[in-house]
């Protein structure tokens, strides 16, 4: 078949509506539900910015309490340029945007490609830039969240954040990949390890608060959201610098009894299943699911829907941003 060649206009327009049309819109929320969305590790390359804009073009037309993000906000390089410039980008997001750091942003900026940074410098810049109001999230509109800062034993931990609702209490911890930011590299000093011990320290006390919280106050459910995969799979025996964290998470998810979700990214990979087990037996804890988000080279979102009347989450719906060359 022969296709004629089109005006310019007809072409822009064939375009505005492919761009448009290219994801149908989320379905309405049941009665006695909102939704979050999940995303991370991305963009990482400069083919996947337009992916990305479409994504928050796609998220900003959505019916969302928040806009969780796991980390991993960029690849290279650790510029304070880049910082700023992925700010801005969240800053578009007309959503609450909850943002808890992947080691990609701090932990990996020692590489070549990144700038050979000091990863403490690095962190600190972060924390700087990103949070300076520990008790707001980002986002064009913004909401309160509670800080471990505000603990005189856990000043520095201002992106360790809980929140309330429909039952639910939802915390991020800083827990990344790179093996939890225990991986060997070339000028690593003991300040990178006490680093390290003392941010996972921070990370699980955290989380026995949060559960405890959850406890105290009747709360249905736990949401835990941080970057790394711990290696879920493999516990009792997971990924090195997580072994203490699991152990404590196994510990908190069968004394509670009520549903827990971990939200991690790290992996790329997009899943949703229950992959925690005990250590003894090596039977699923069942009321214990896993959510992975996607990942570079694919840019896309999970759209969270959560019956706060049931106590269920009622949806993973994924959000795949498309590549237009394909």
């Amino acid at each position: 078949m022969l296709f004629r060649r089109q005006p310019c206009h007809i072409v822009l327009l064939l375009a505005a509506c492919l761009l448009a049309c290219s994801i149908e819109p989320s379905p309405p929320l049941p009665p006695h539900s909102f939704a979050f969305a999940v995303f991370g590790d991305g963009p990482y390359r400069a083919w996947e910015v337009g992916r990305f804009r479409r994504l928050i073009q796609d998220v900003n037309r959505t019916d969302l309490a928040w806009f969780l993000h796991v980390g991993d906000i960029f690849w290279y390089p650790c510029s304070d340029e880049n910082y700023r410039r992925t700010l801005d980008s969240m800053n578009a997001i007309q959503h609450p945007v909850v943002f808890t750091p992947g080691d990609n942003e701090w932990a990996d900026c020692h590489e070549g490609v990144a700038g050979r940074h000091a990863p403490l410098e690095r962190l600190a810049f972060l924390r700087k830039t990103f949070y300076a109001r520990p008790n707001r999230s980002l986002g064009a509109r913004t909401m309160a969240v509670m800080s471990q800062s505000e603990n005189p034993a856990y000043t520095e931990f201002v992106e360790n954040v809980r929140w309330v609702r429909g039952g639910f209490v939802f915390a991020t911890l800083h827990m990344v990949g790179a093996e939890n930011a225990t991986m060997a590299f070339e000028g690593r000093t003991a300040a990178n390890d006490e680093e390290a011990a003392r941010r996972i320290d921070a990370g699980m006390a955290w989380m026995d608060e949060t559960f405890a919280f959850a406890d105290s106050s009747g709360l249905t459910g736990v949401v835990l959201a941080m970057h790394g995969s711990p290696g879920l799979q493999y516990h009792p025996r997971p990924r090195p610098g997580y072994e203490a964290f699991l152990d404590r998470l196994e510990t908190r998810v069968k004394a509670f009894g009520g549903p827990v979700l971990m939200i991690h990214g790290d992996g790329h990979t997009f899943r949703v299943d229950h992959p925690l087990r005990d250590r003894v037996t090596y039977e699923p804890l069942p009321n214990f699911t896993r959510l992975e988000t996607y990942g570079s080279p694919d840019i896309g979102w999970v759209r969270v829907v959560v019956d706060s009347v049931s106590g269920e989450f009622t949806a993973f719906e994924p959000r795949m941003m498309r590549r237009w060359w394909l």
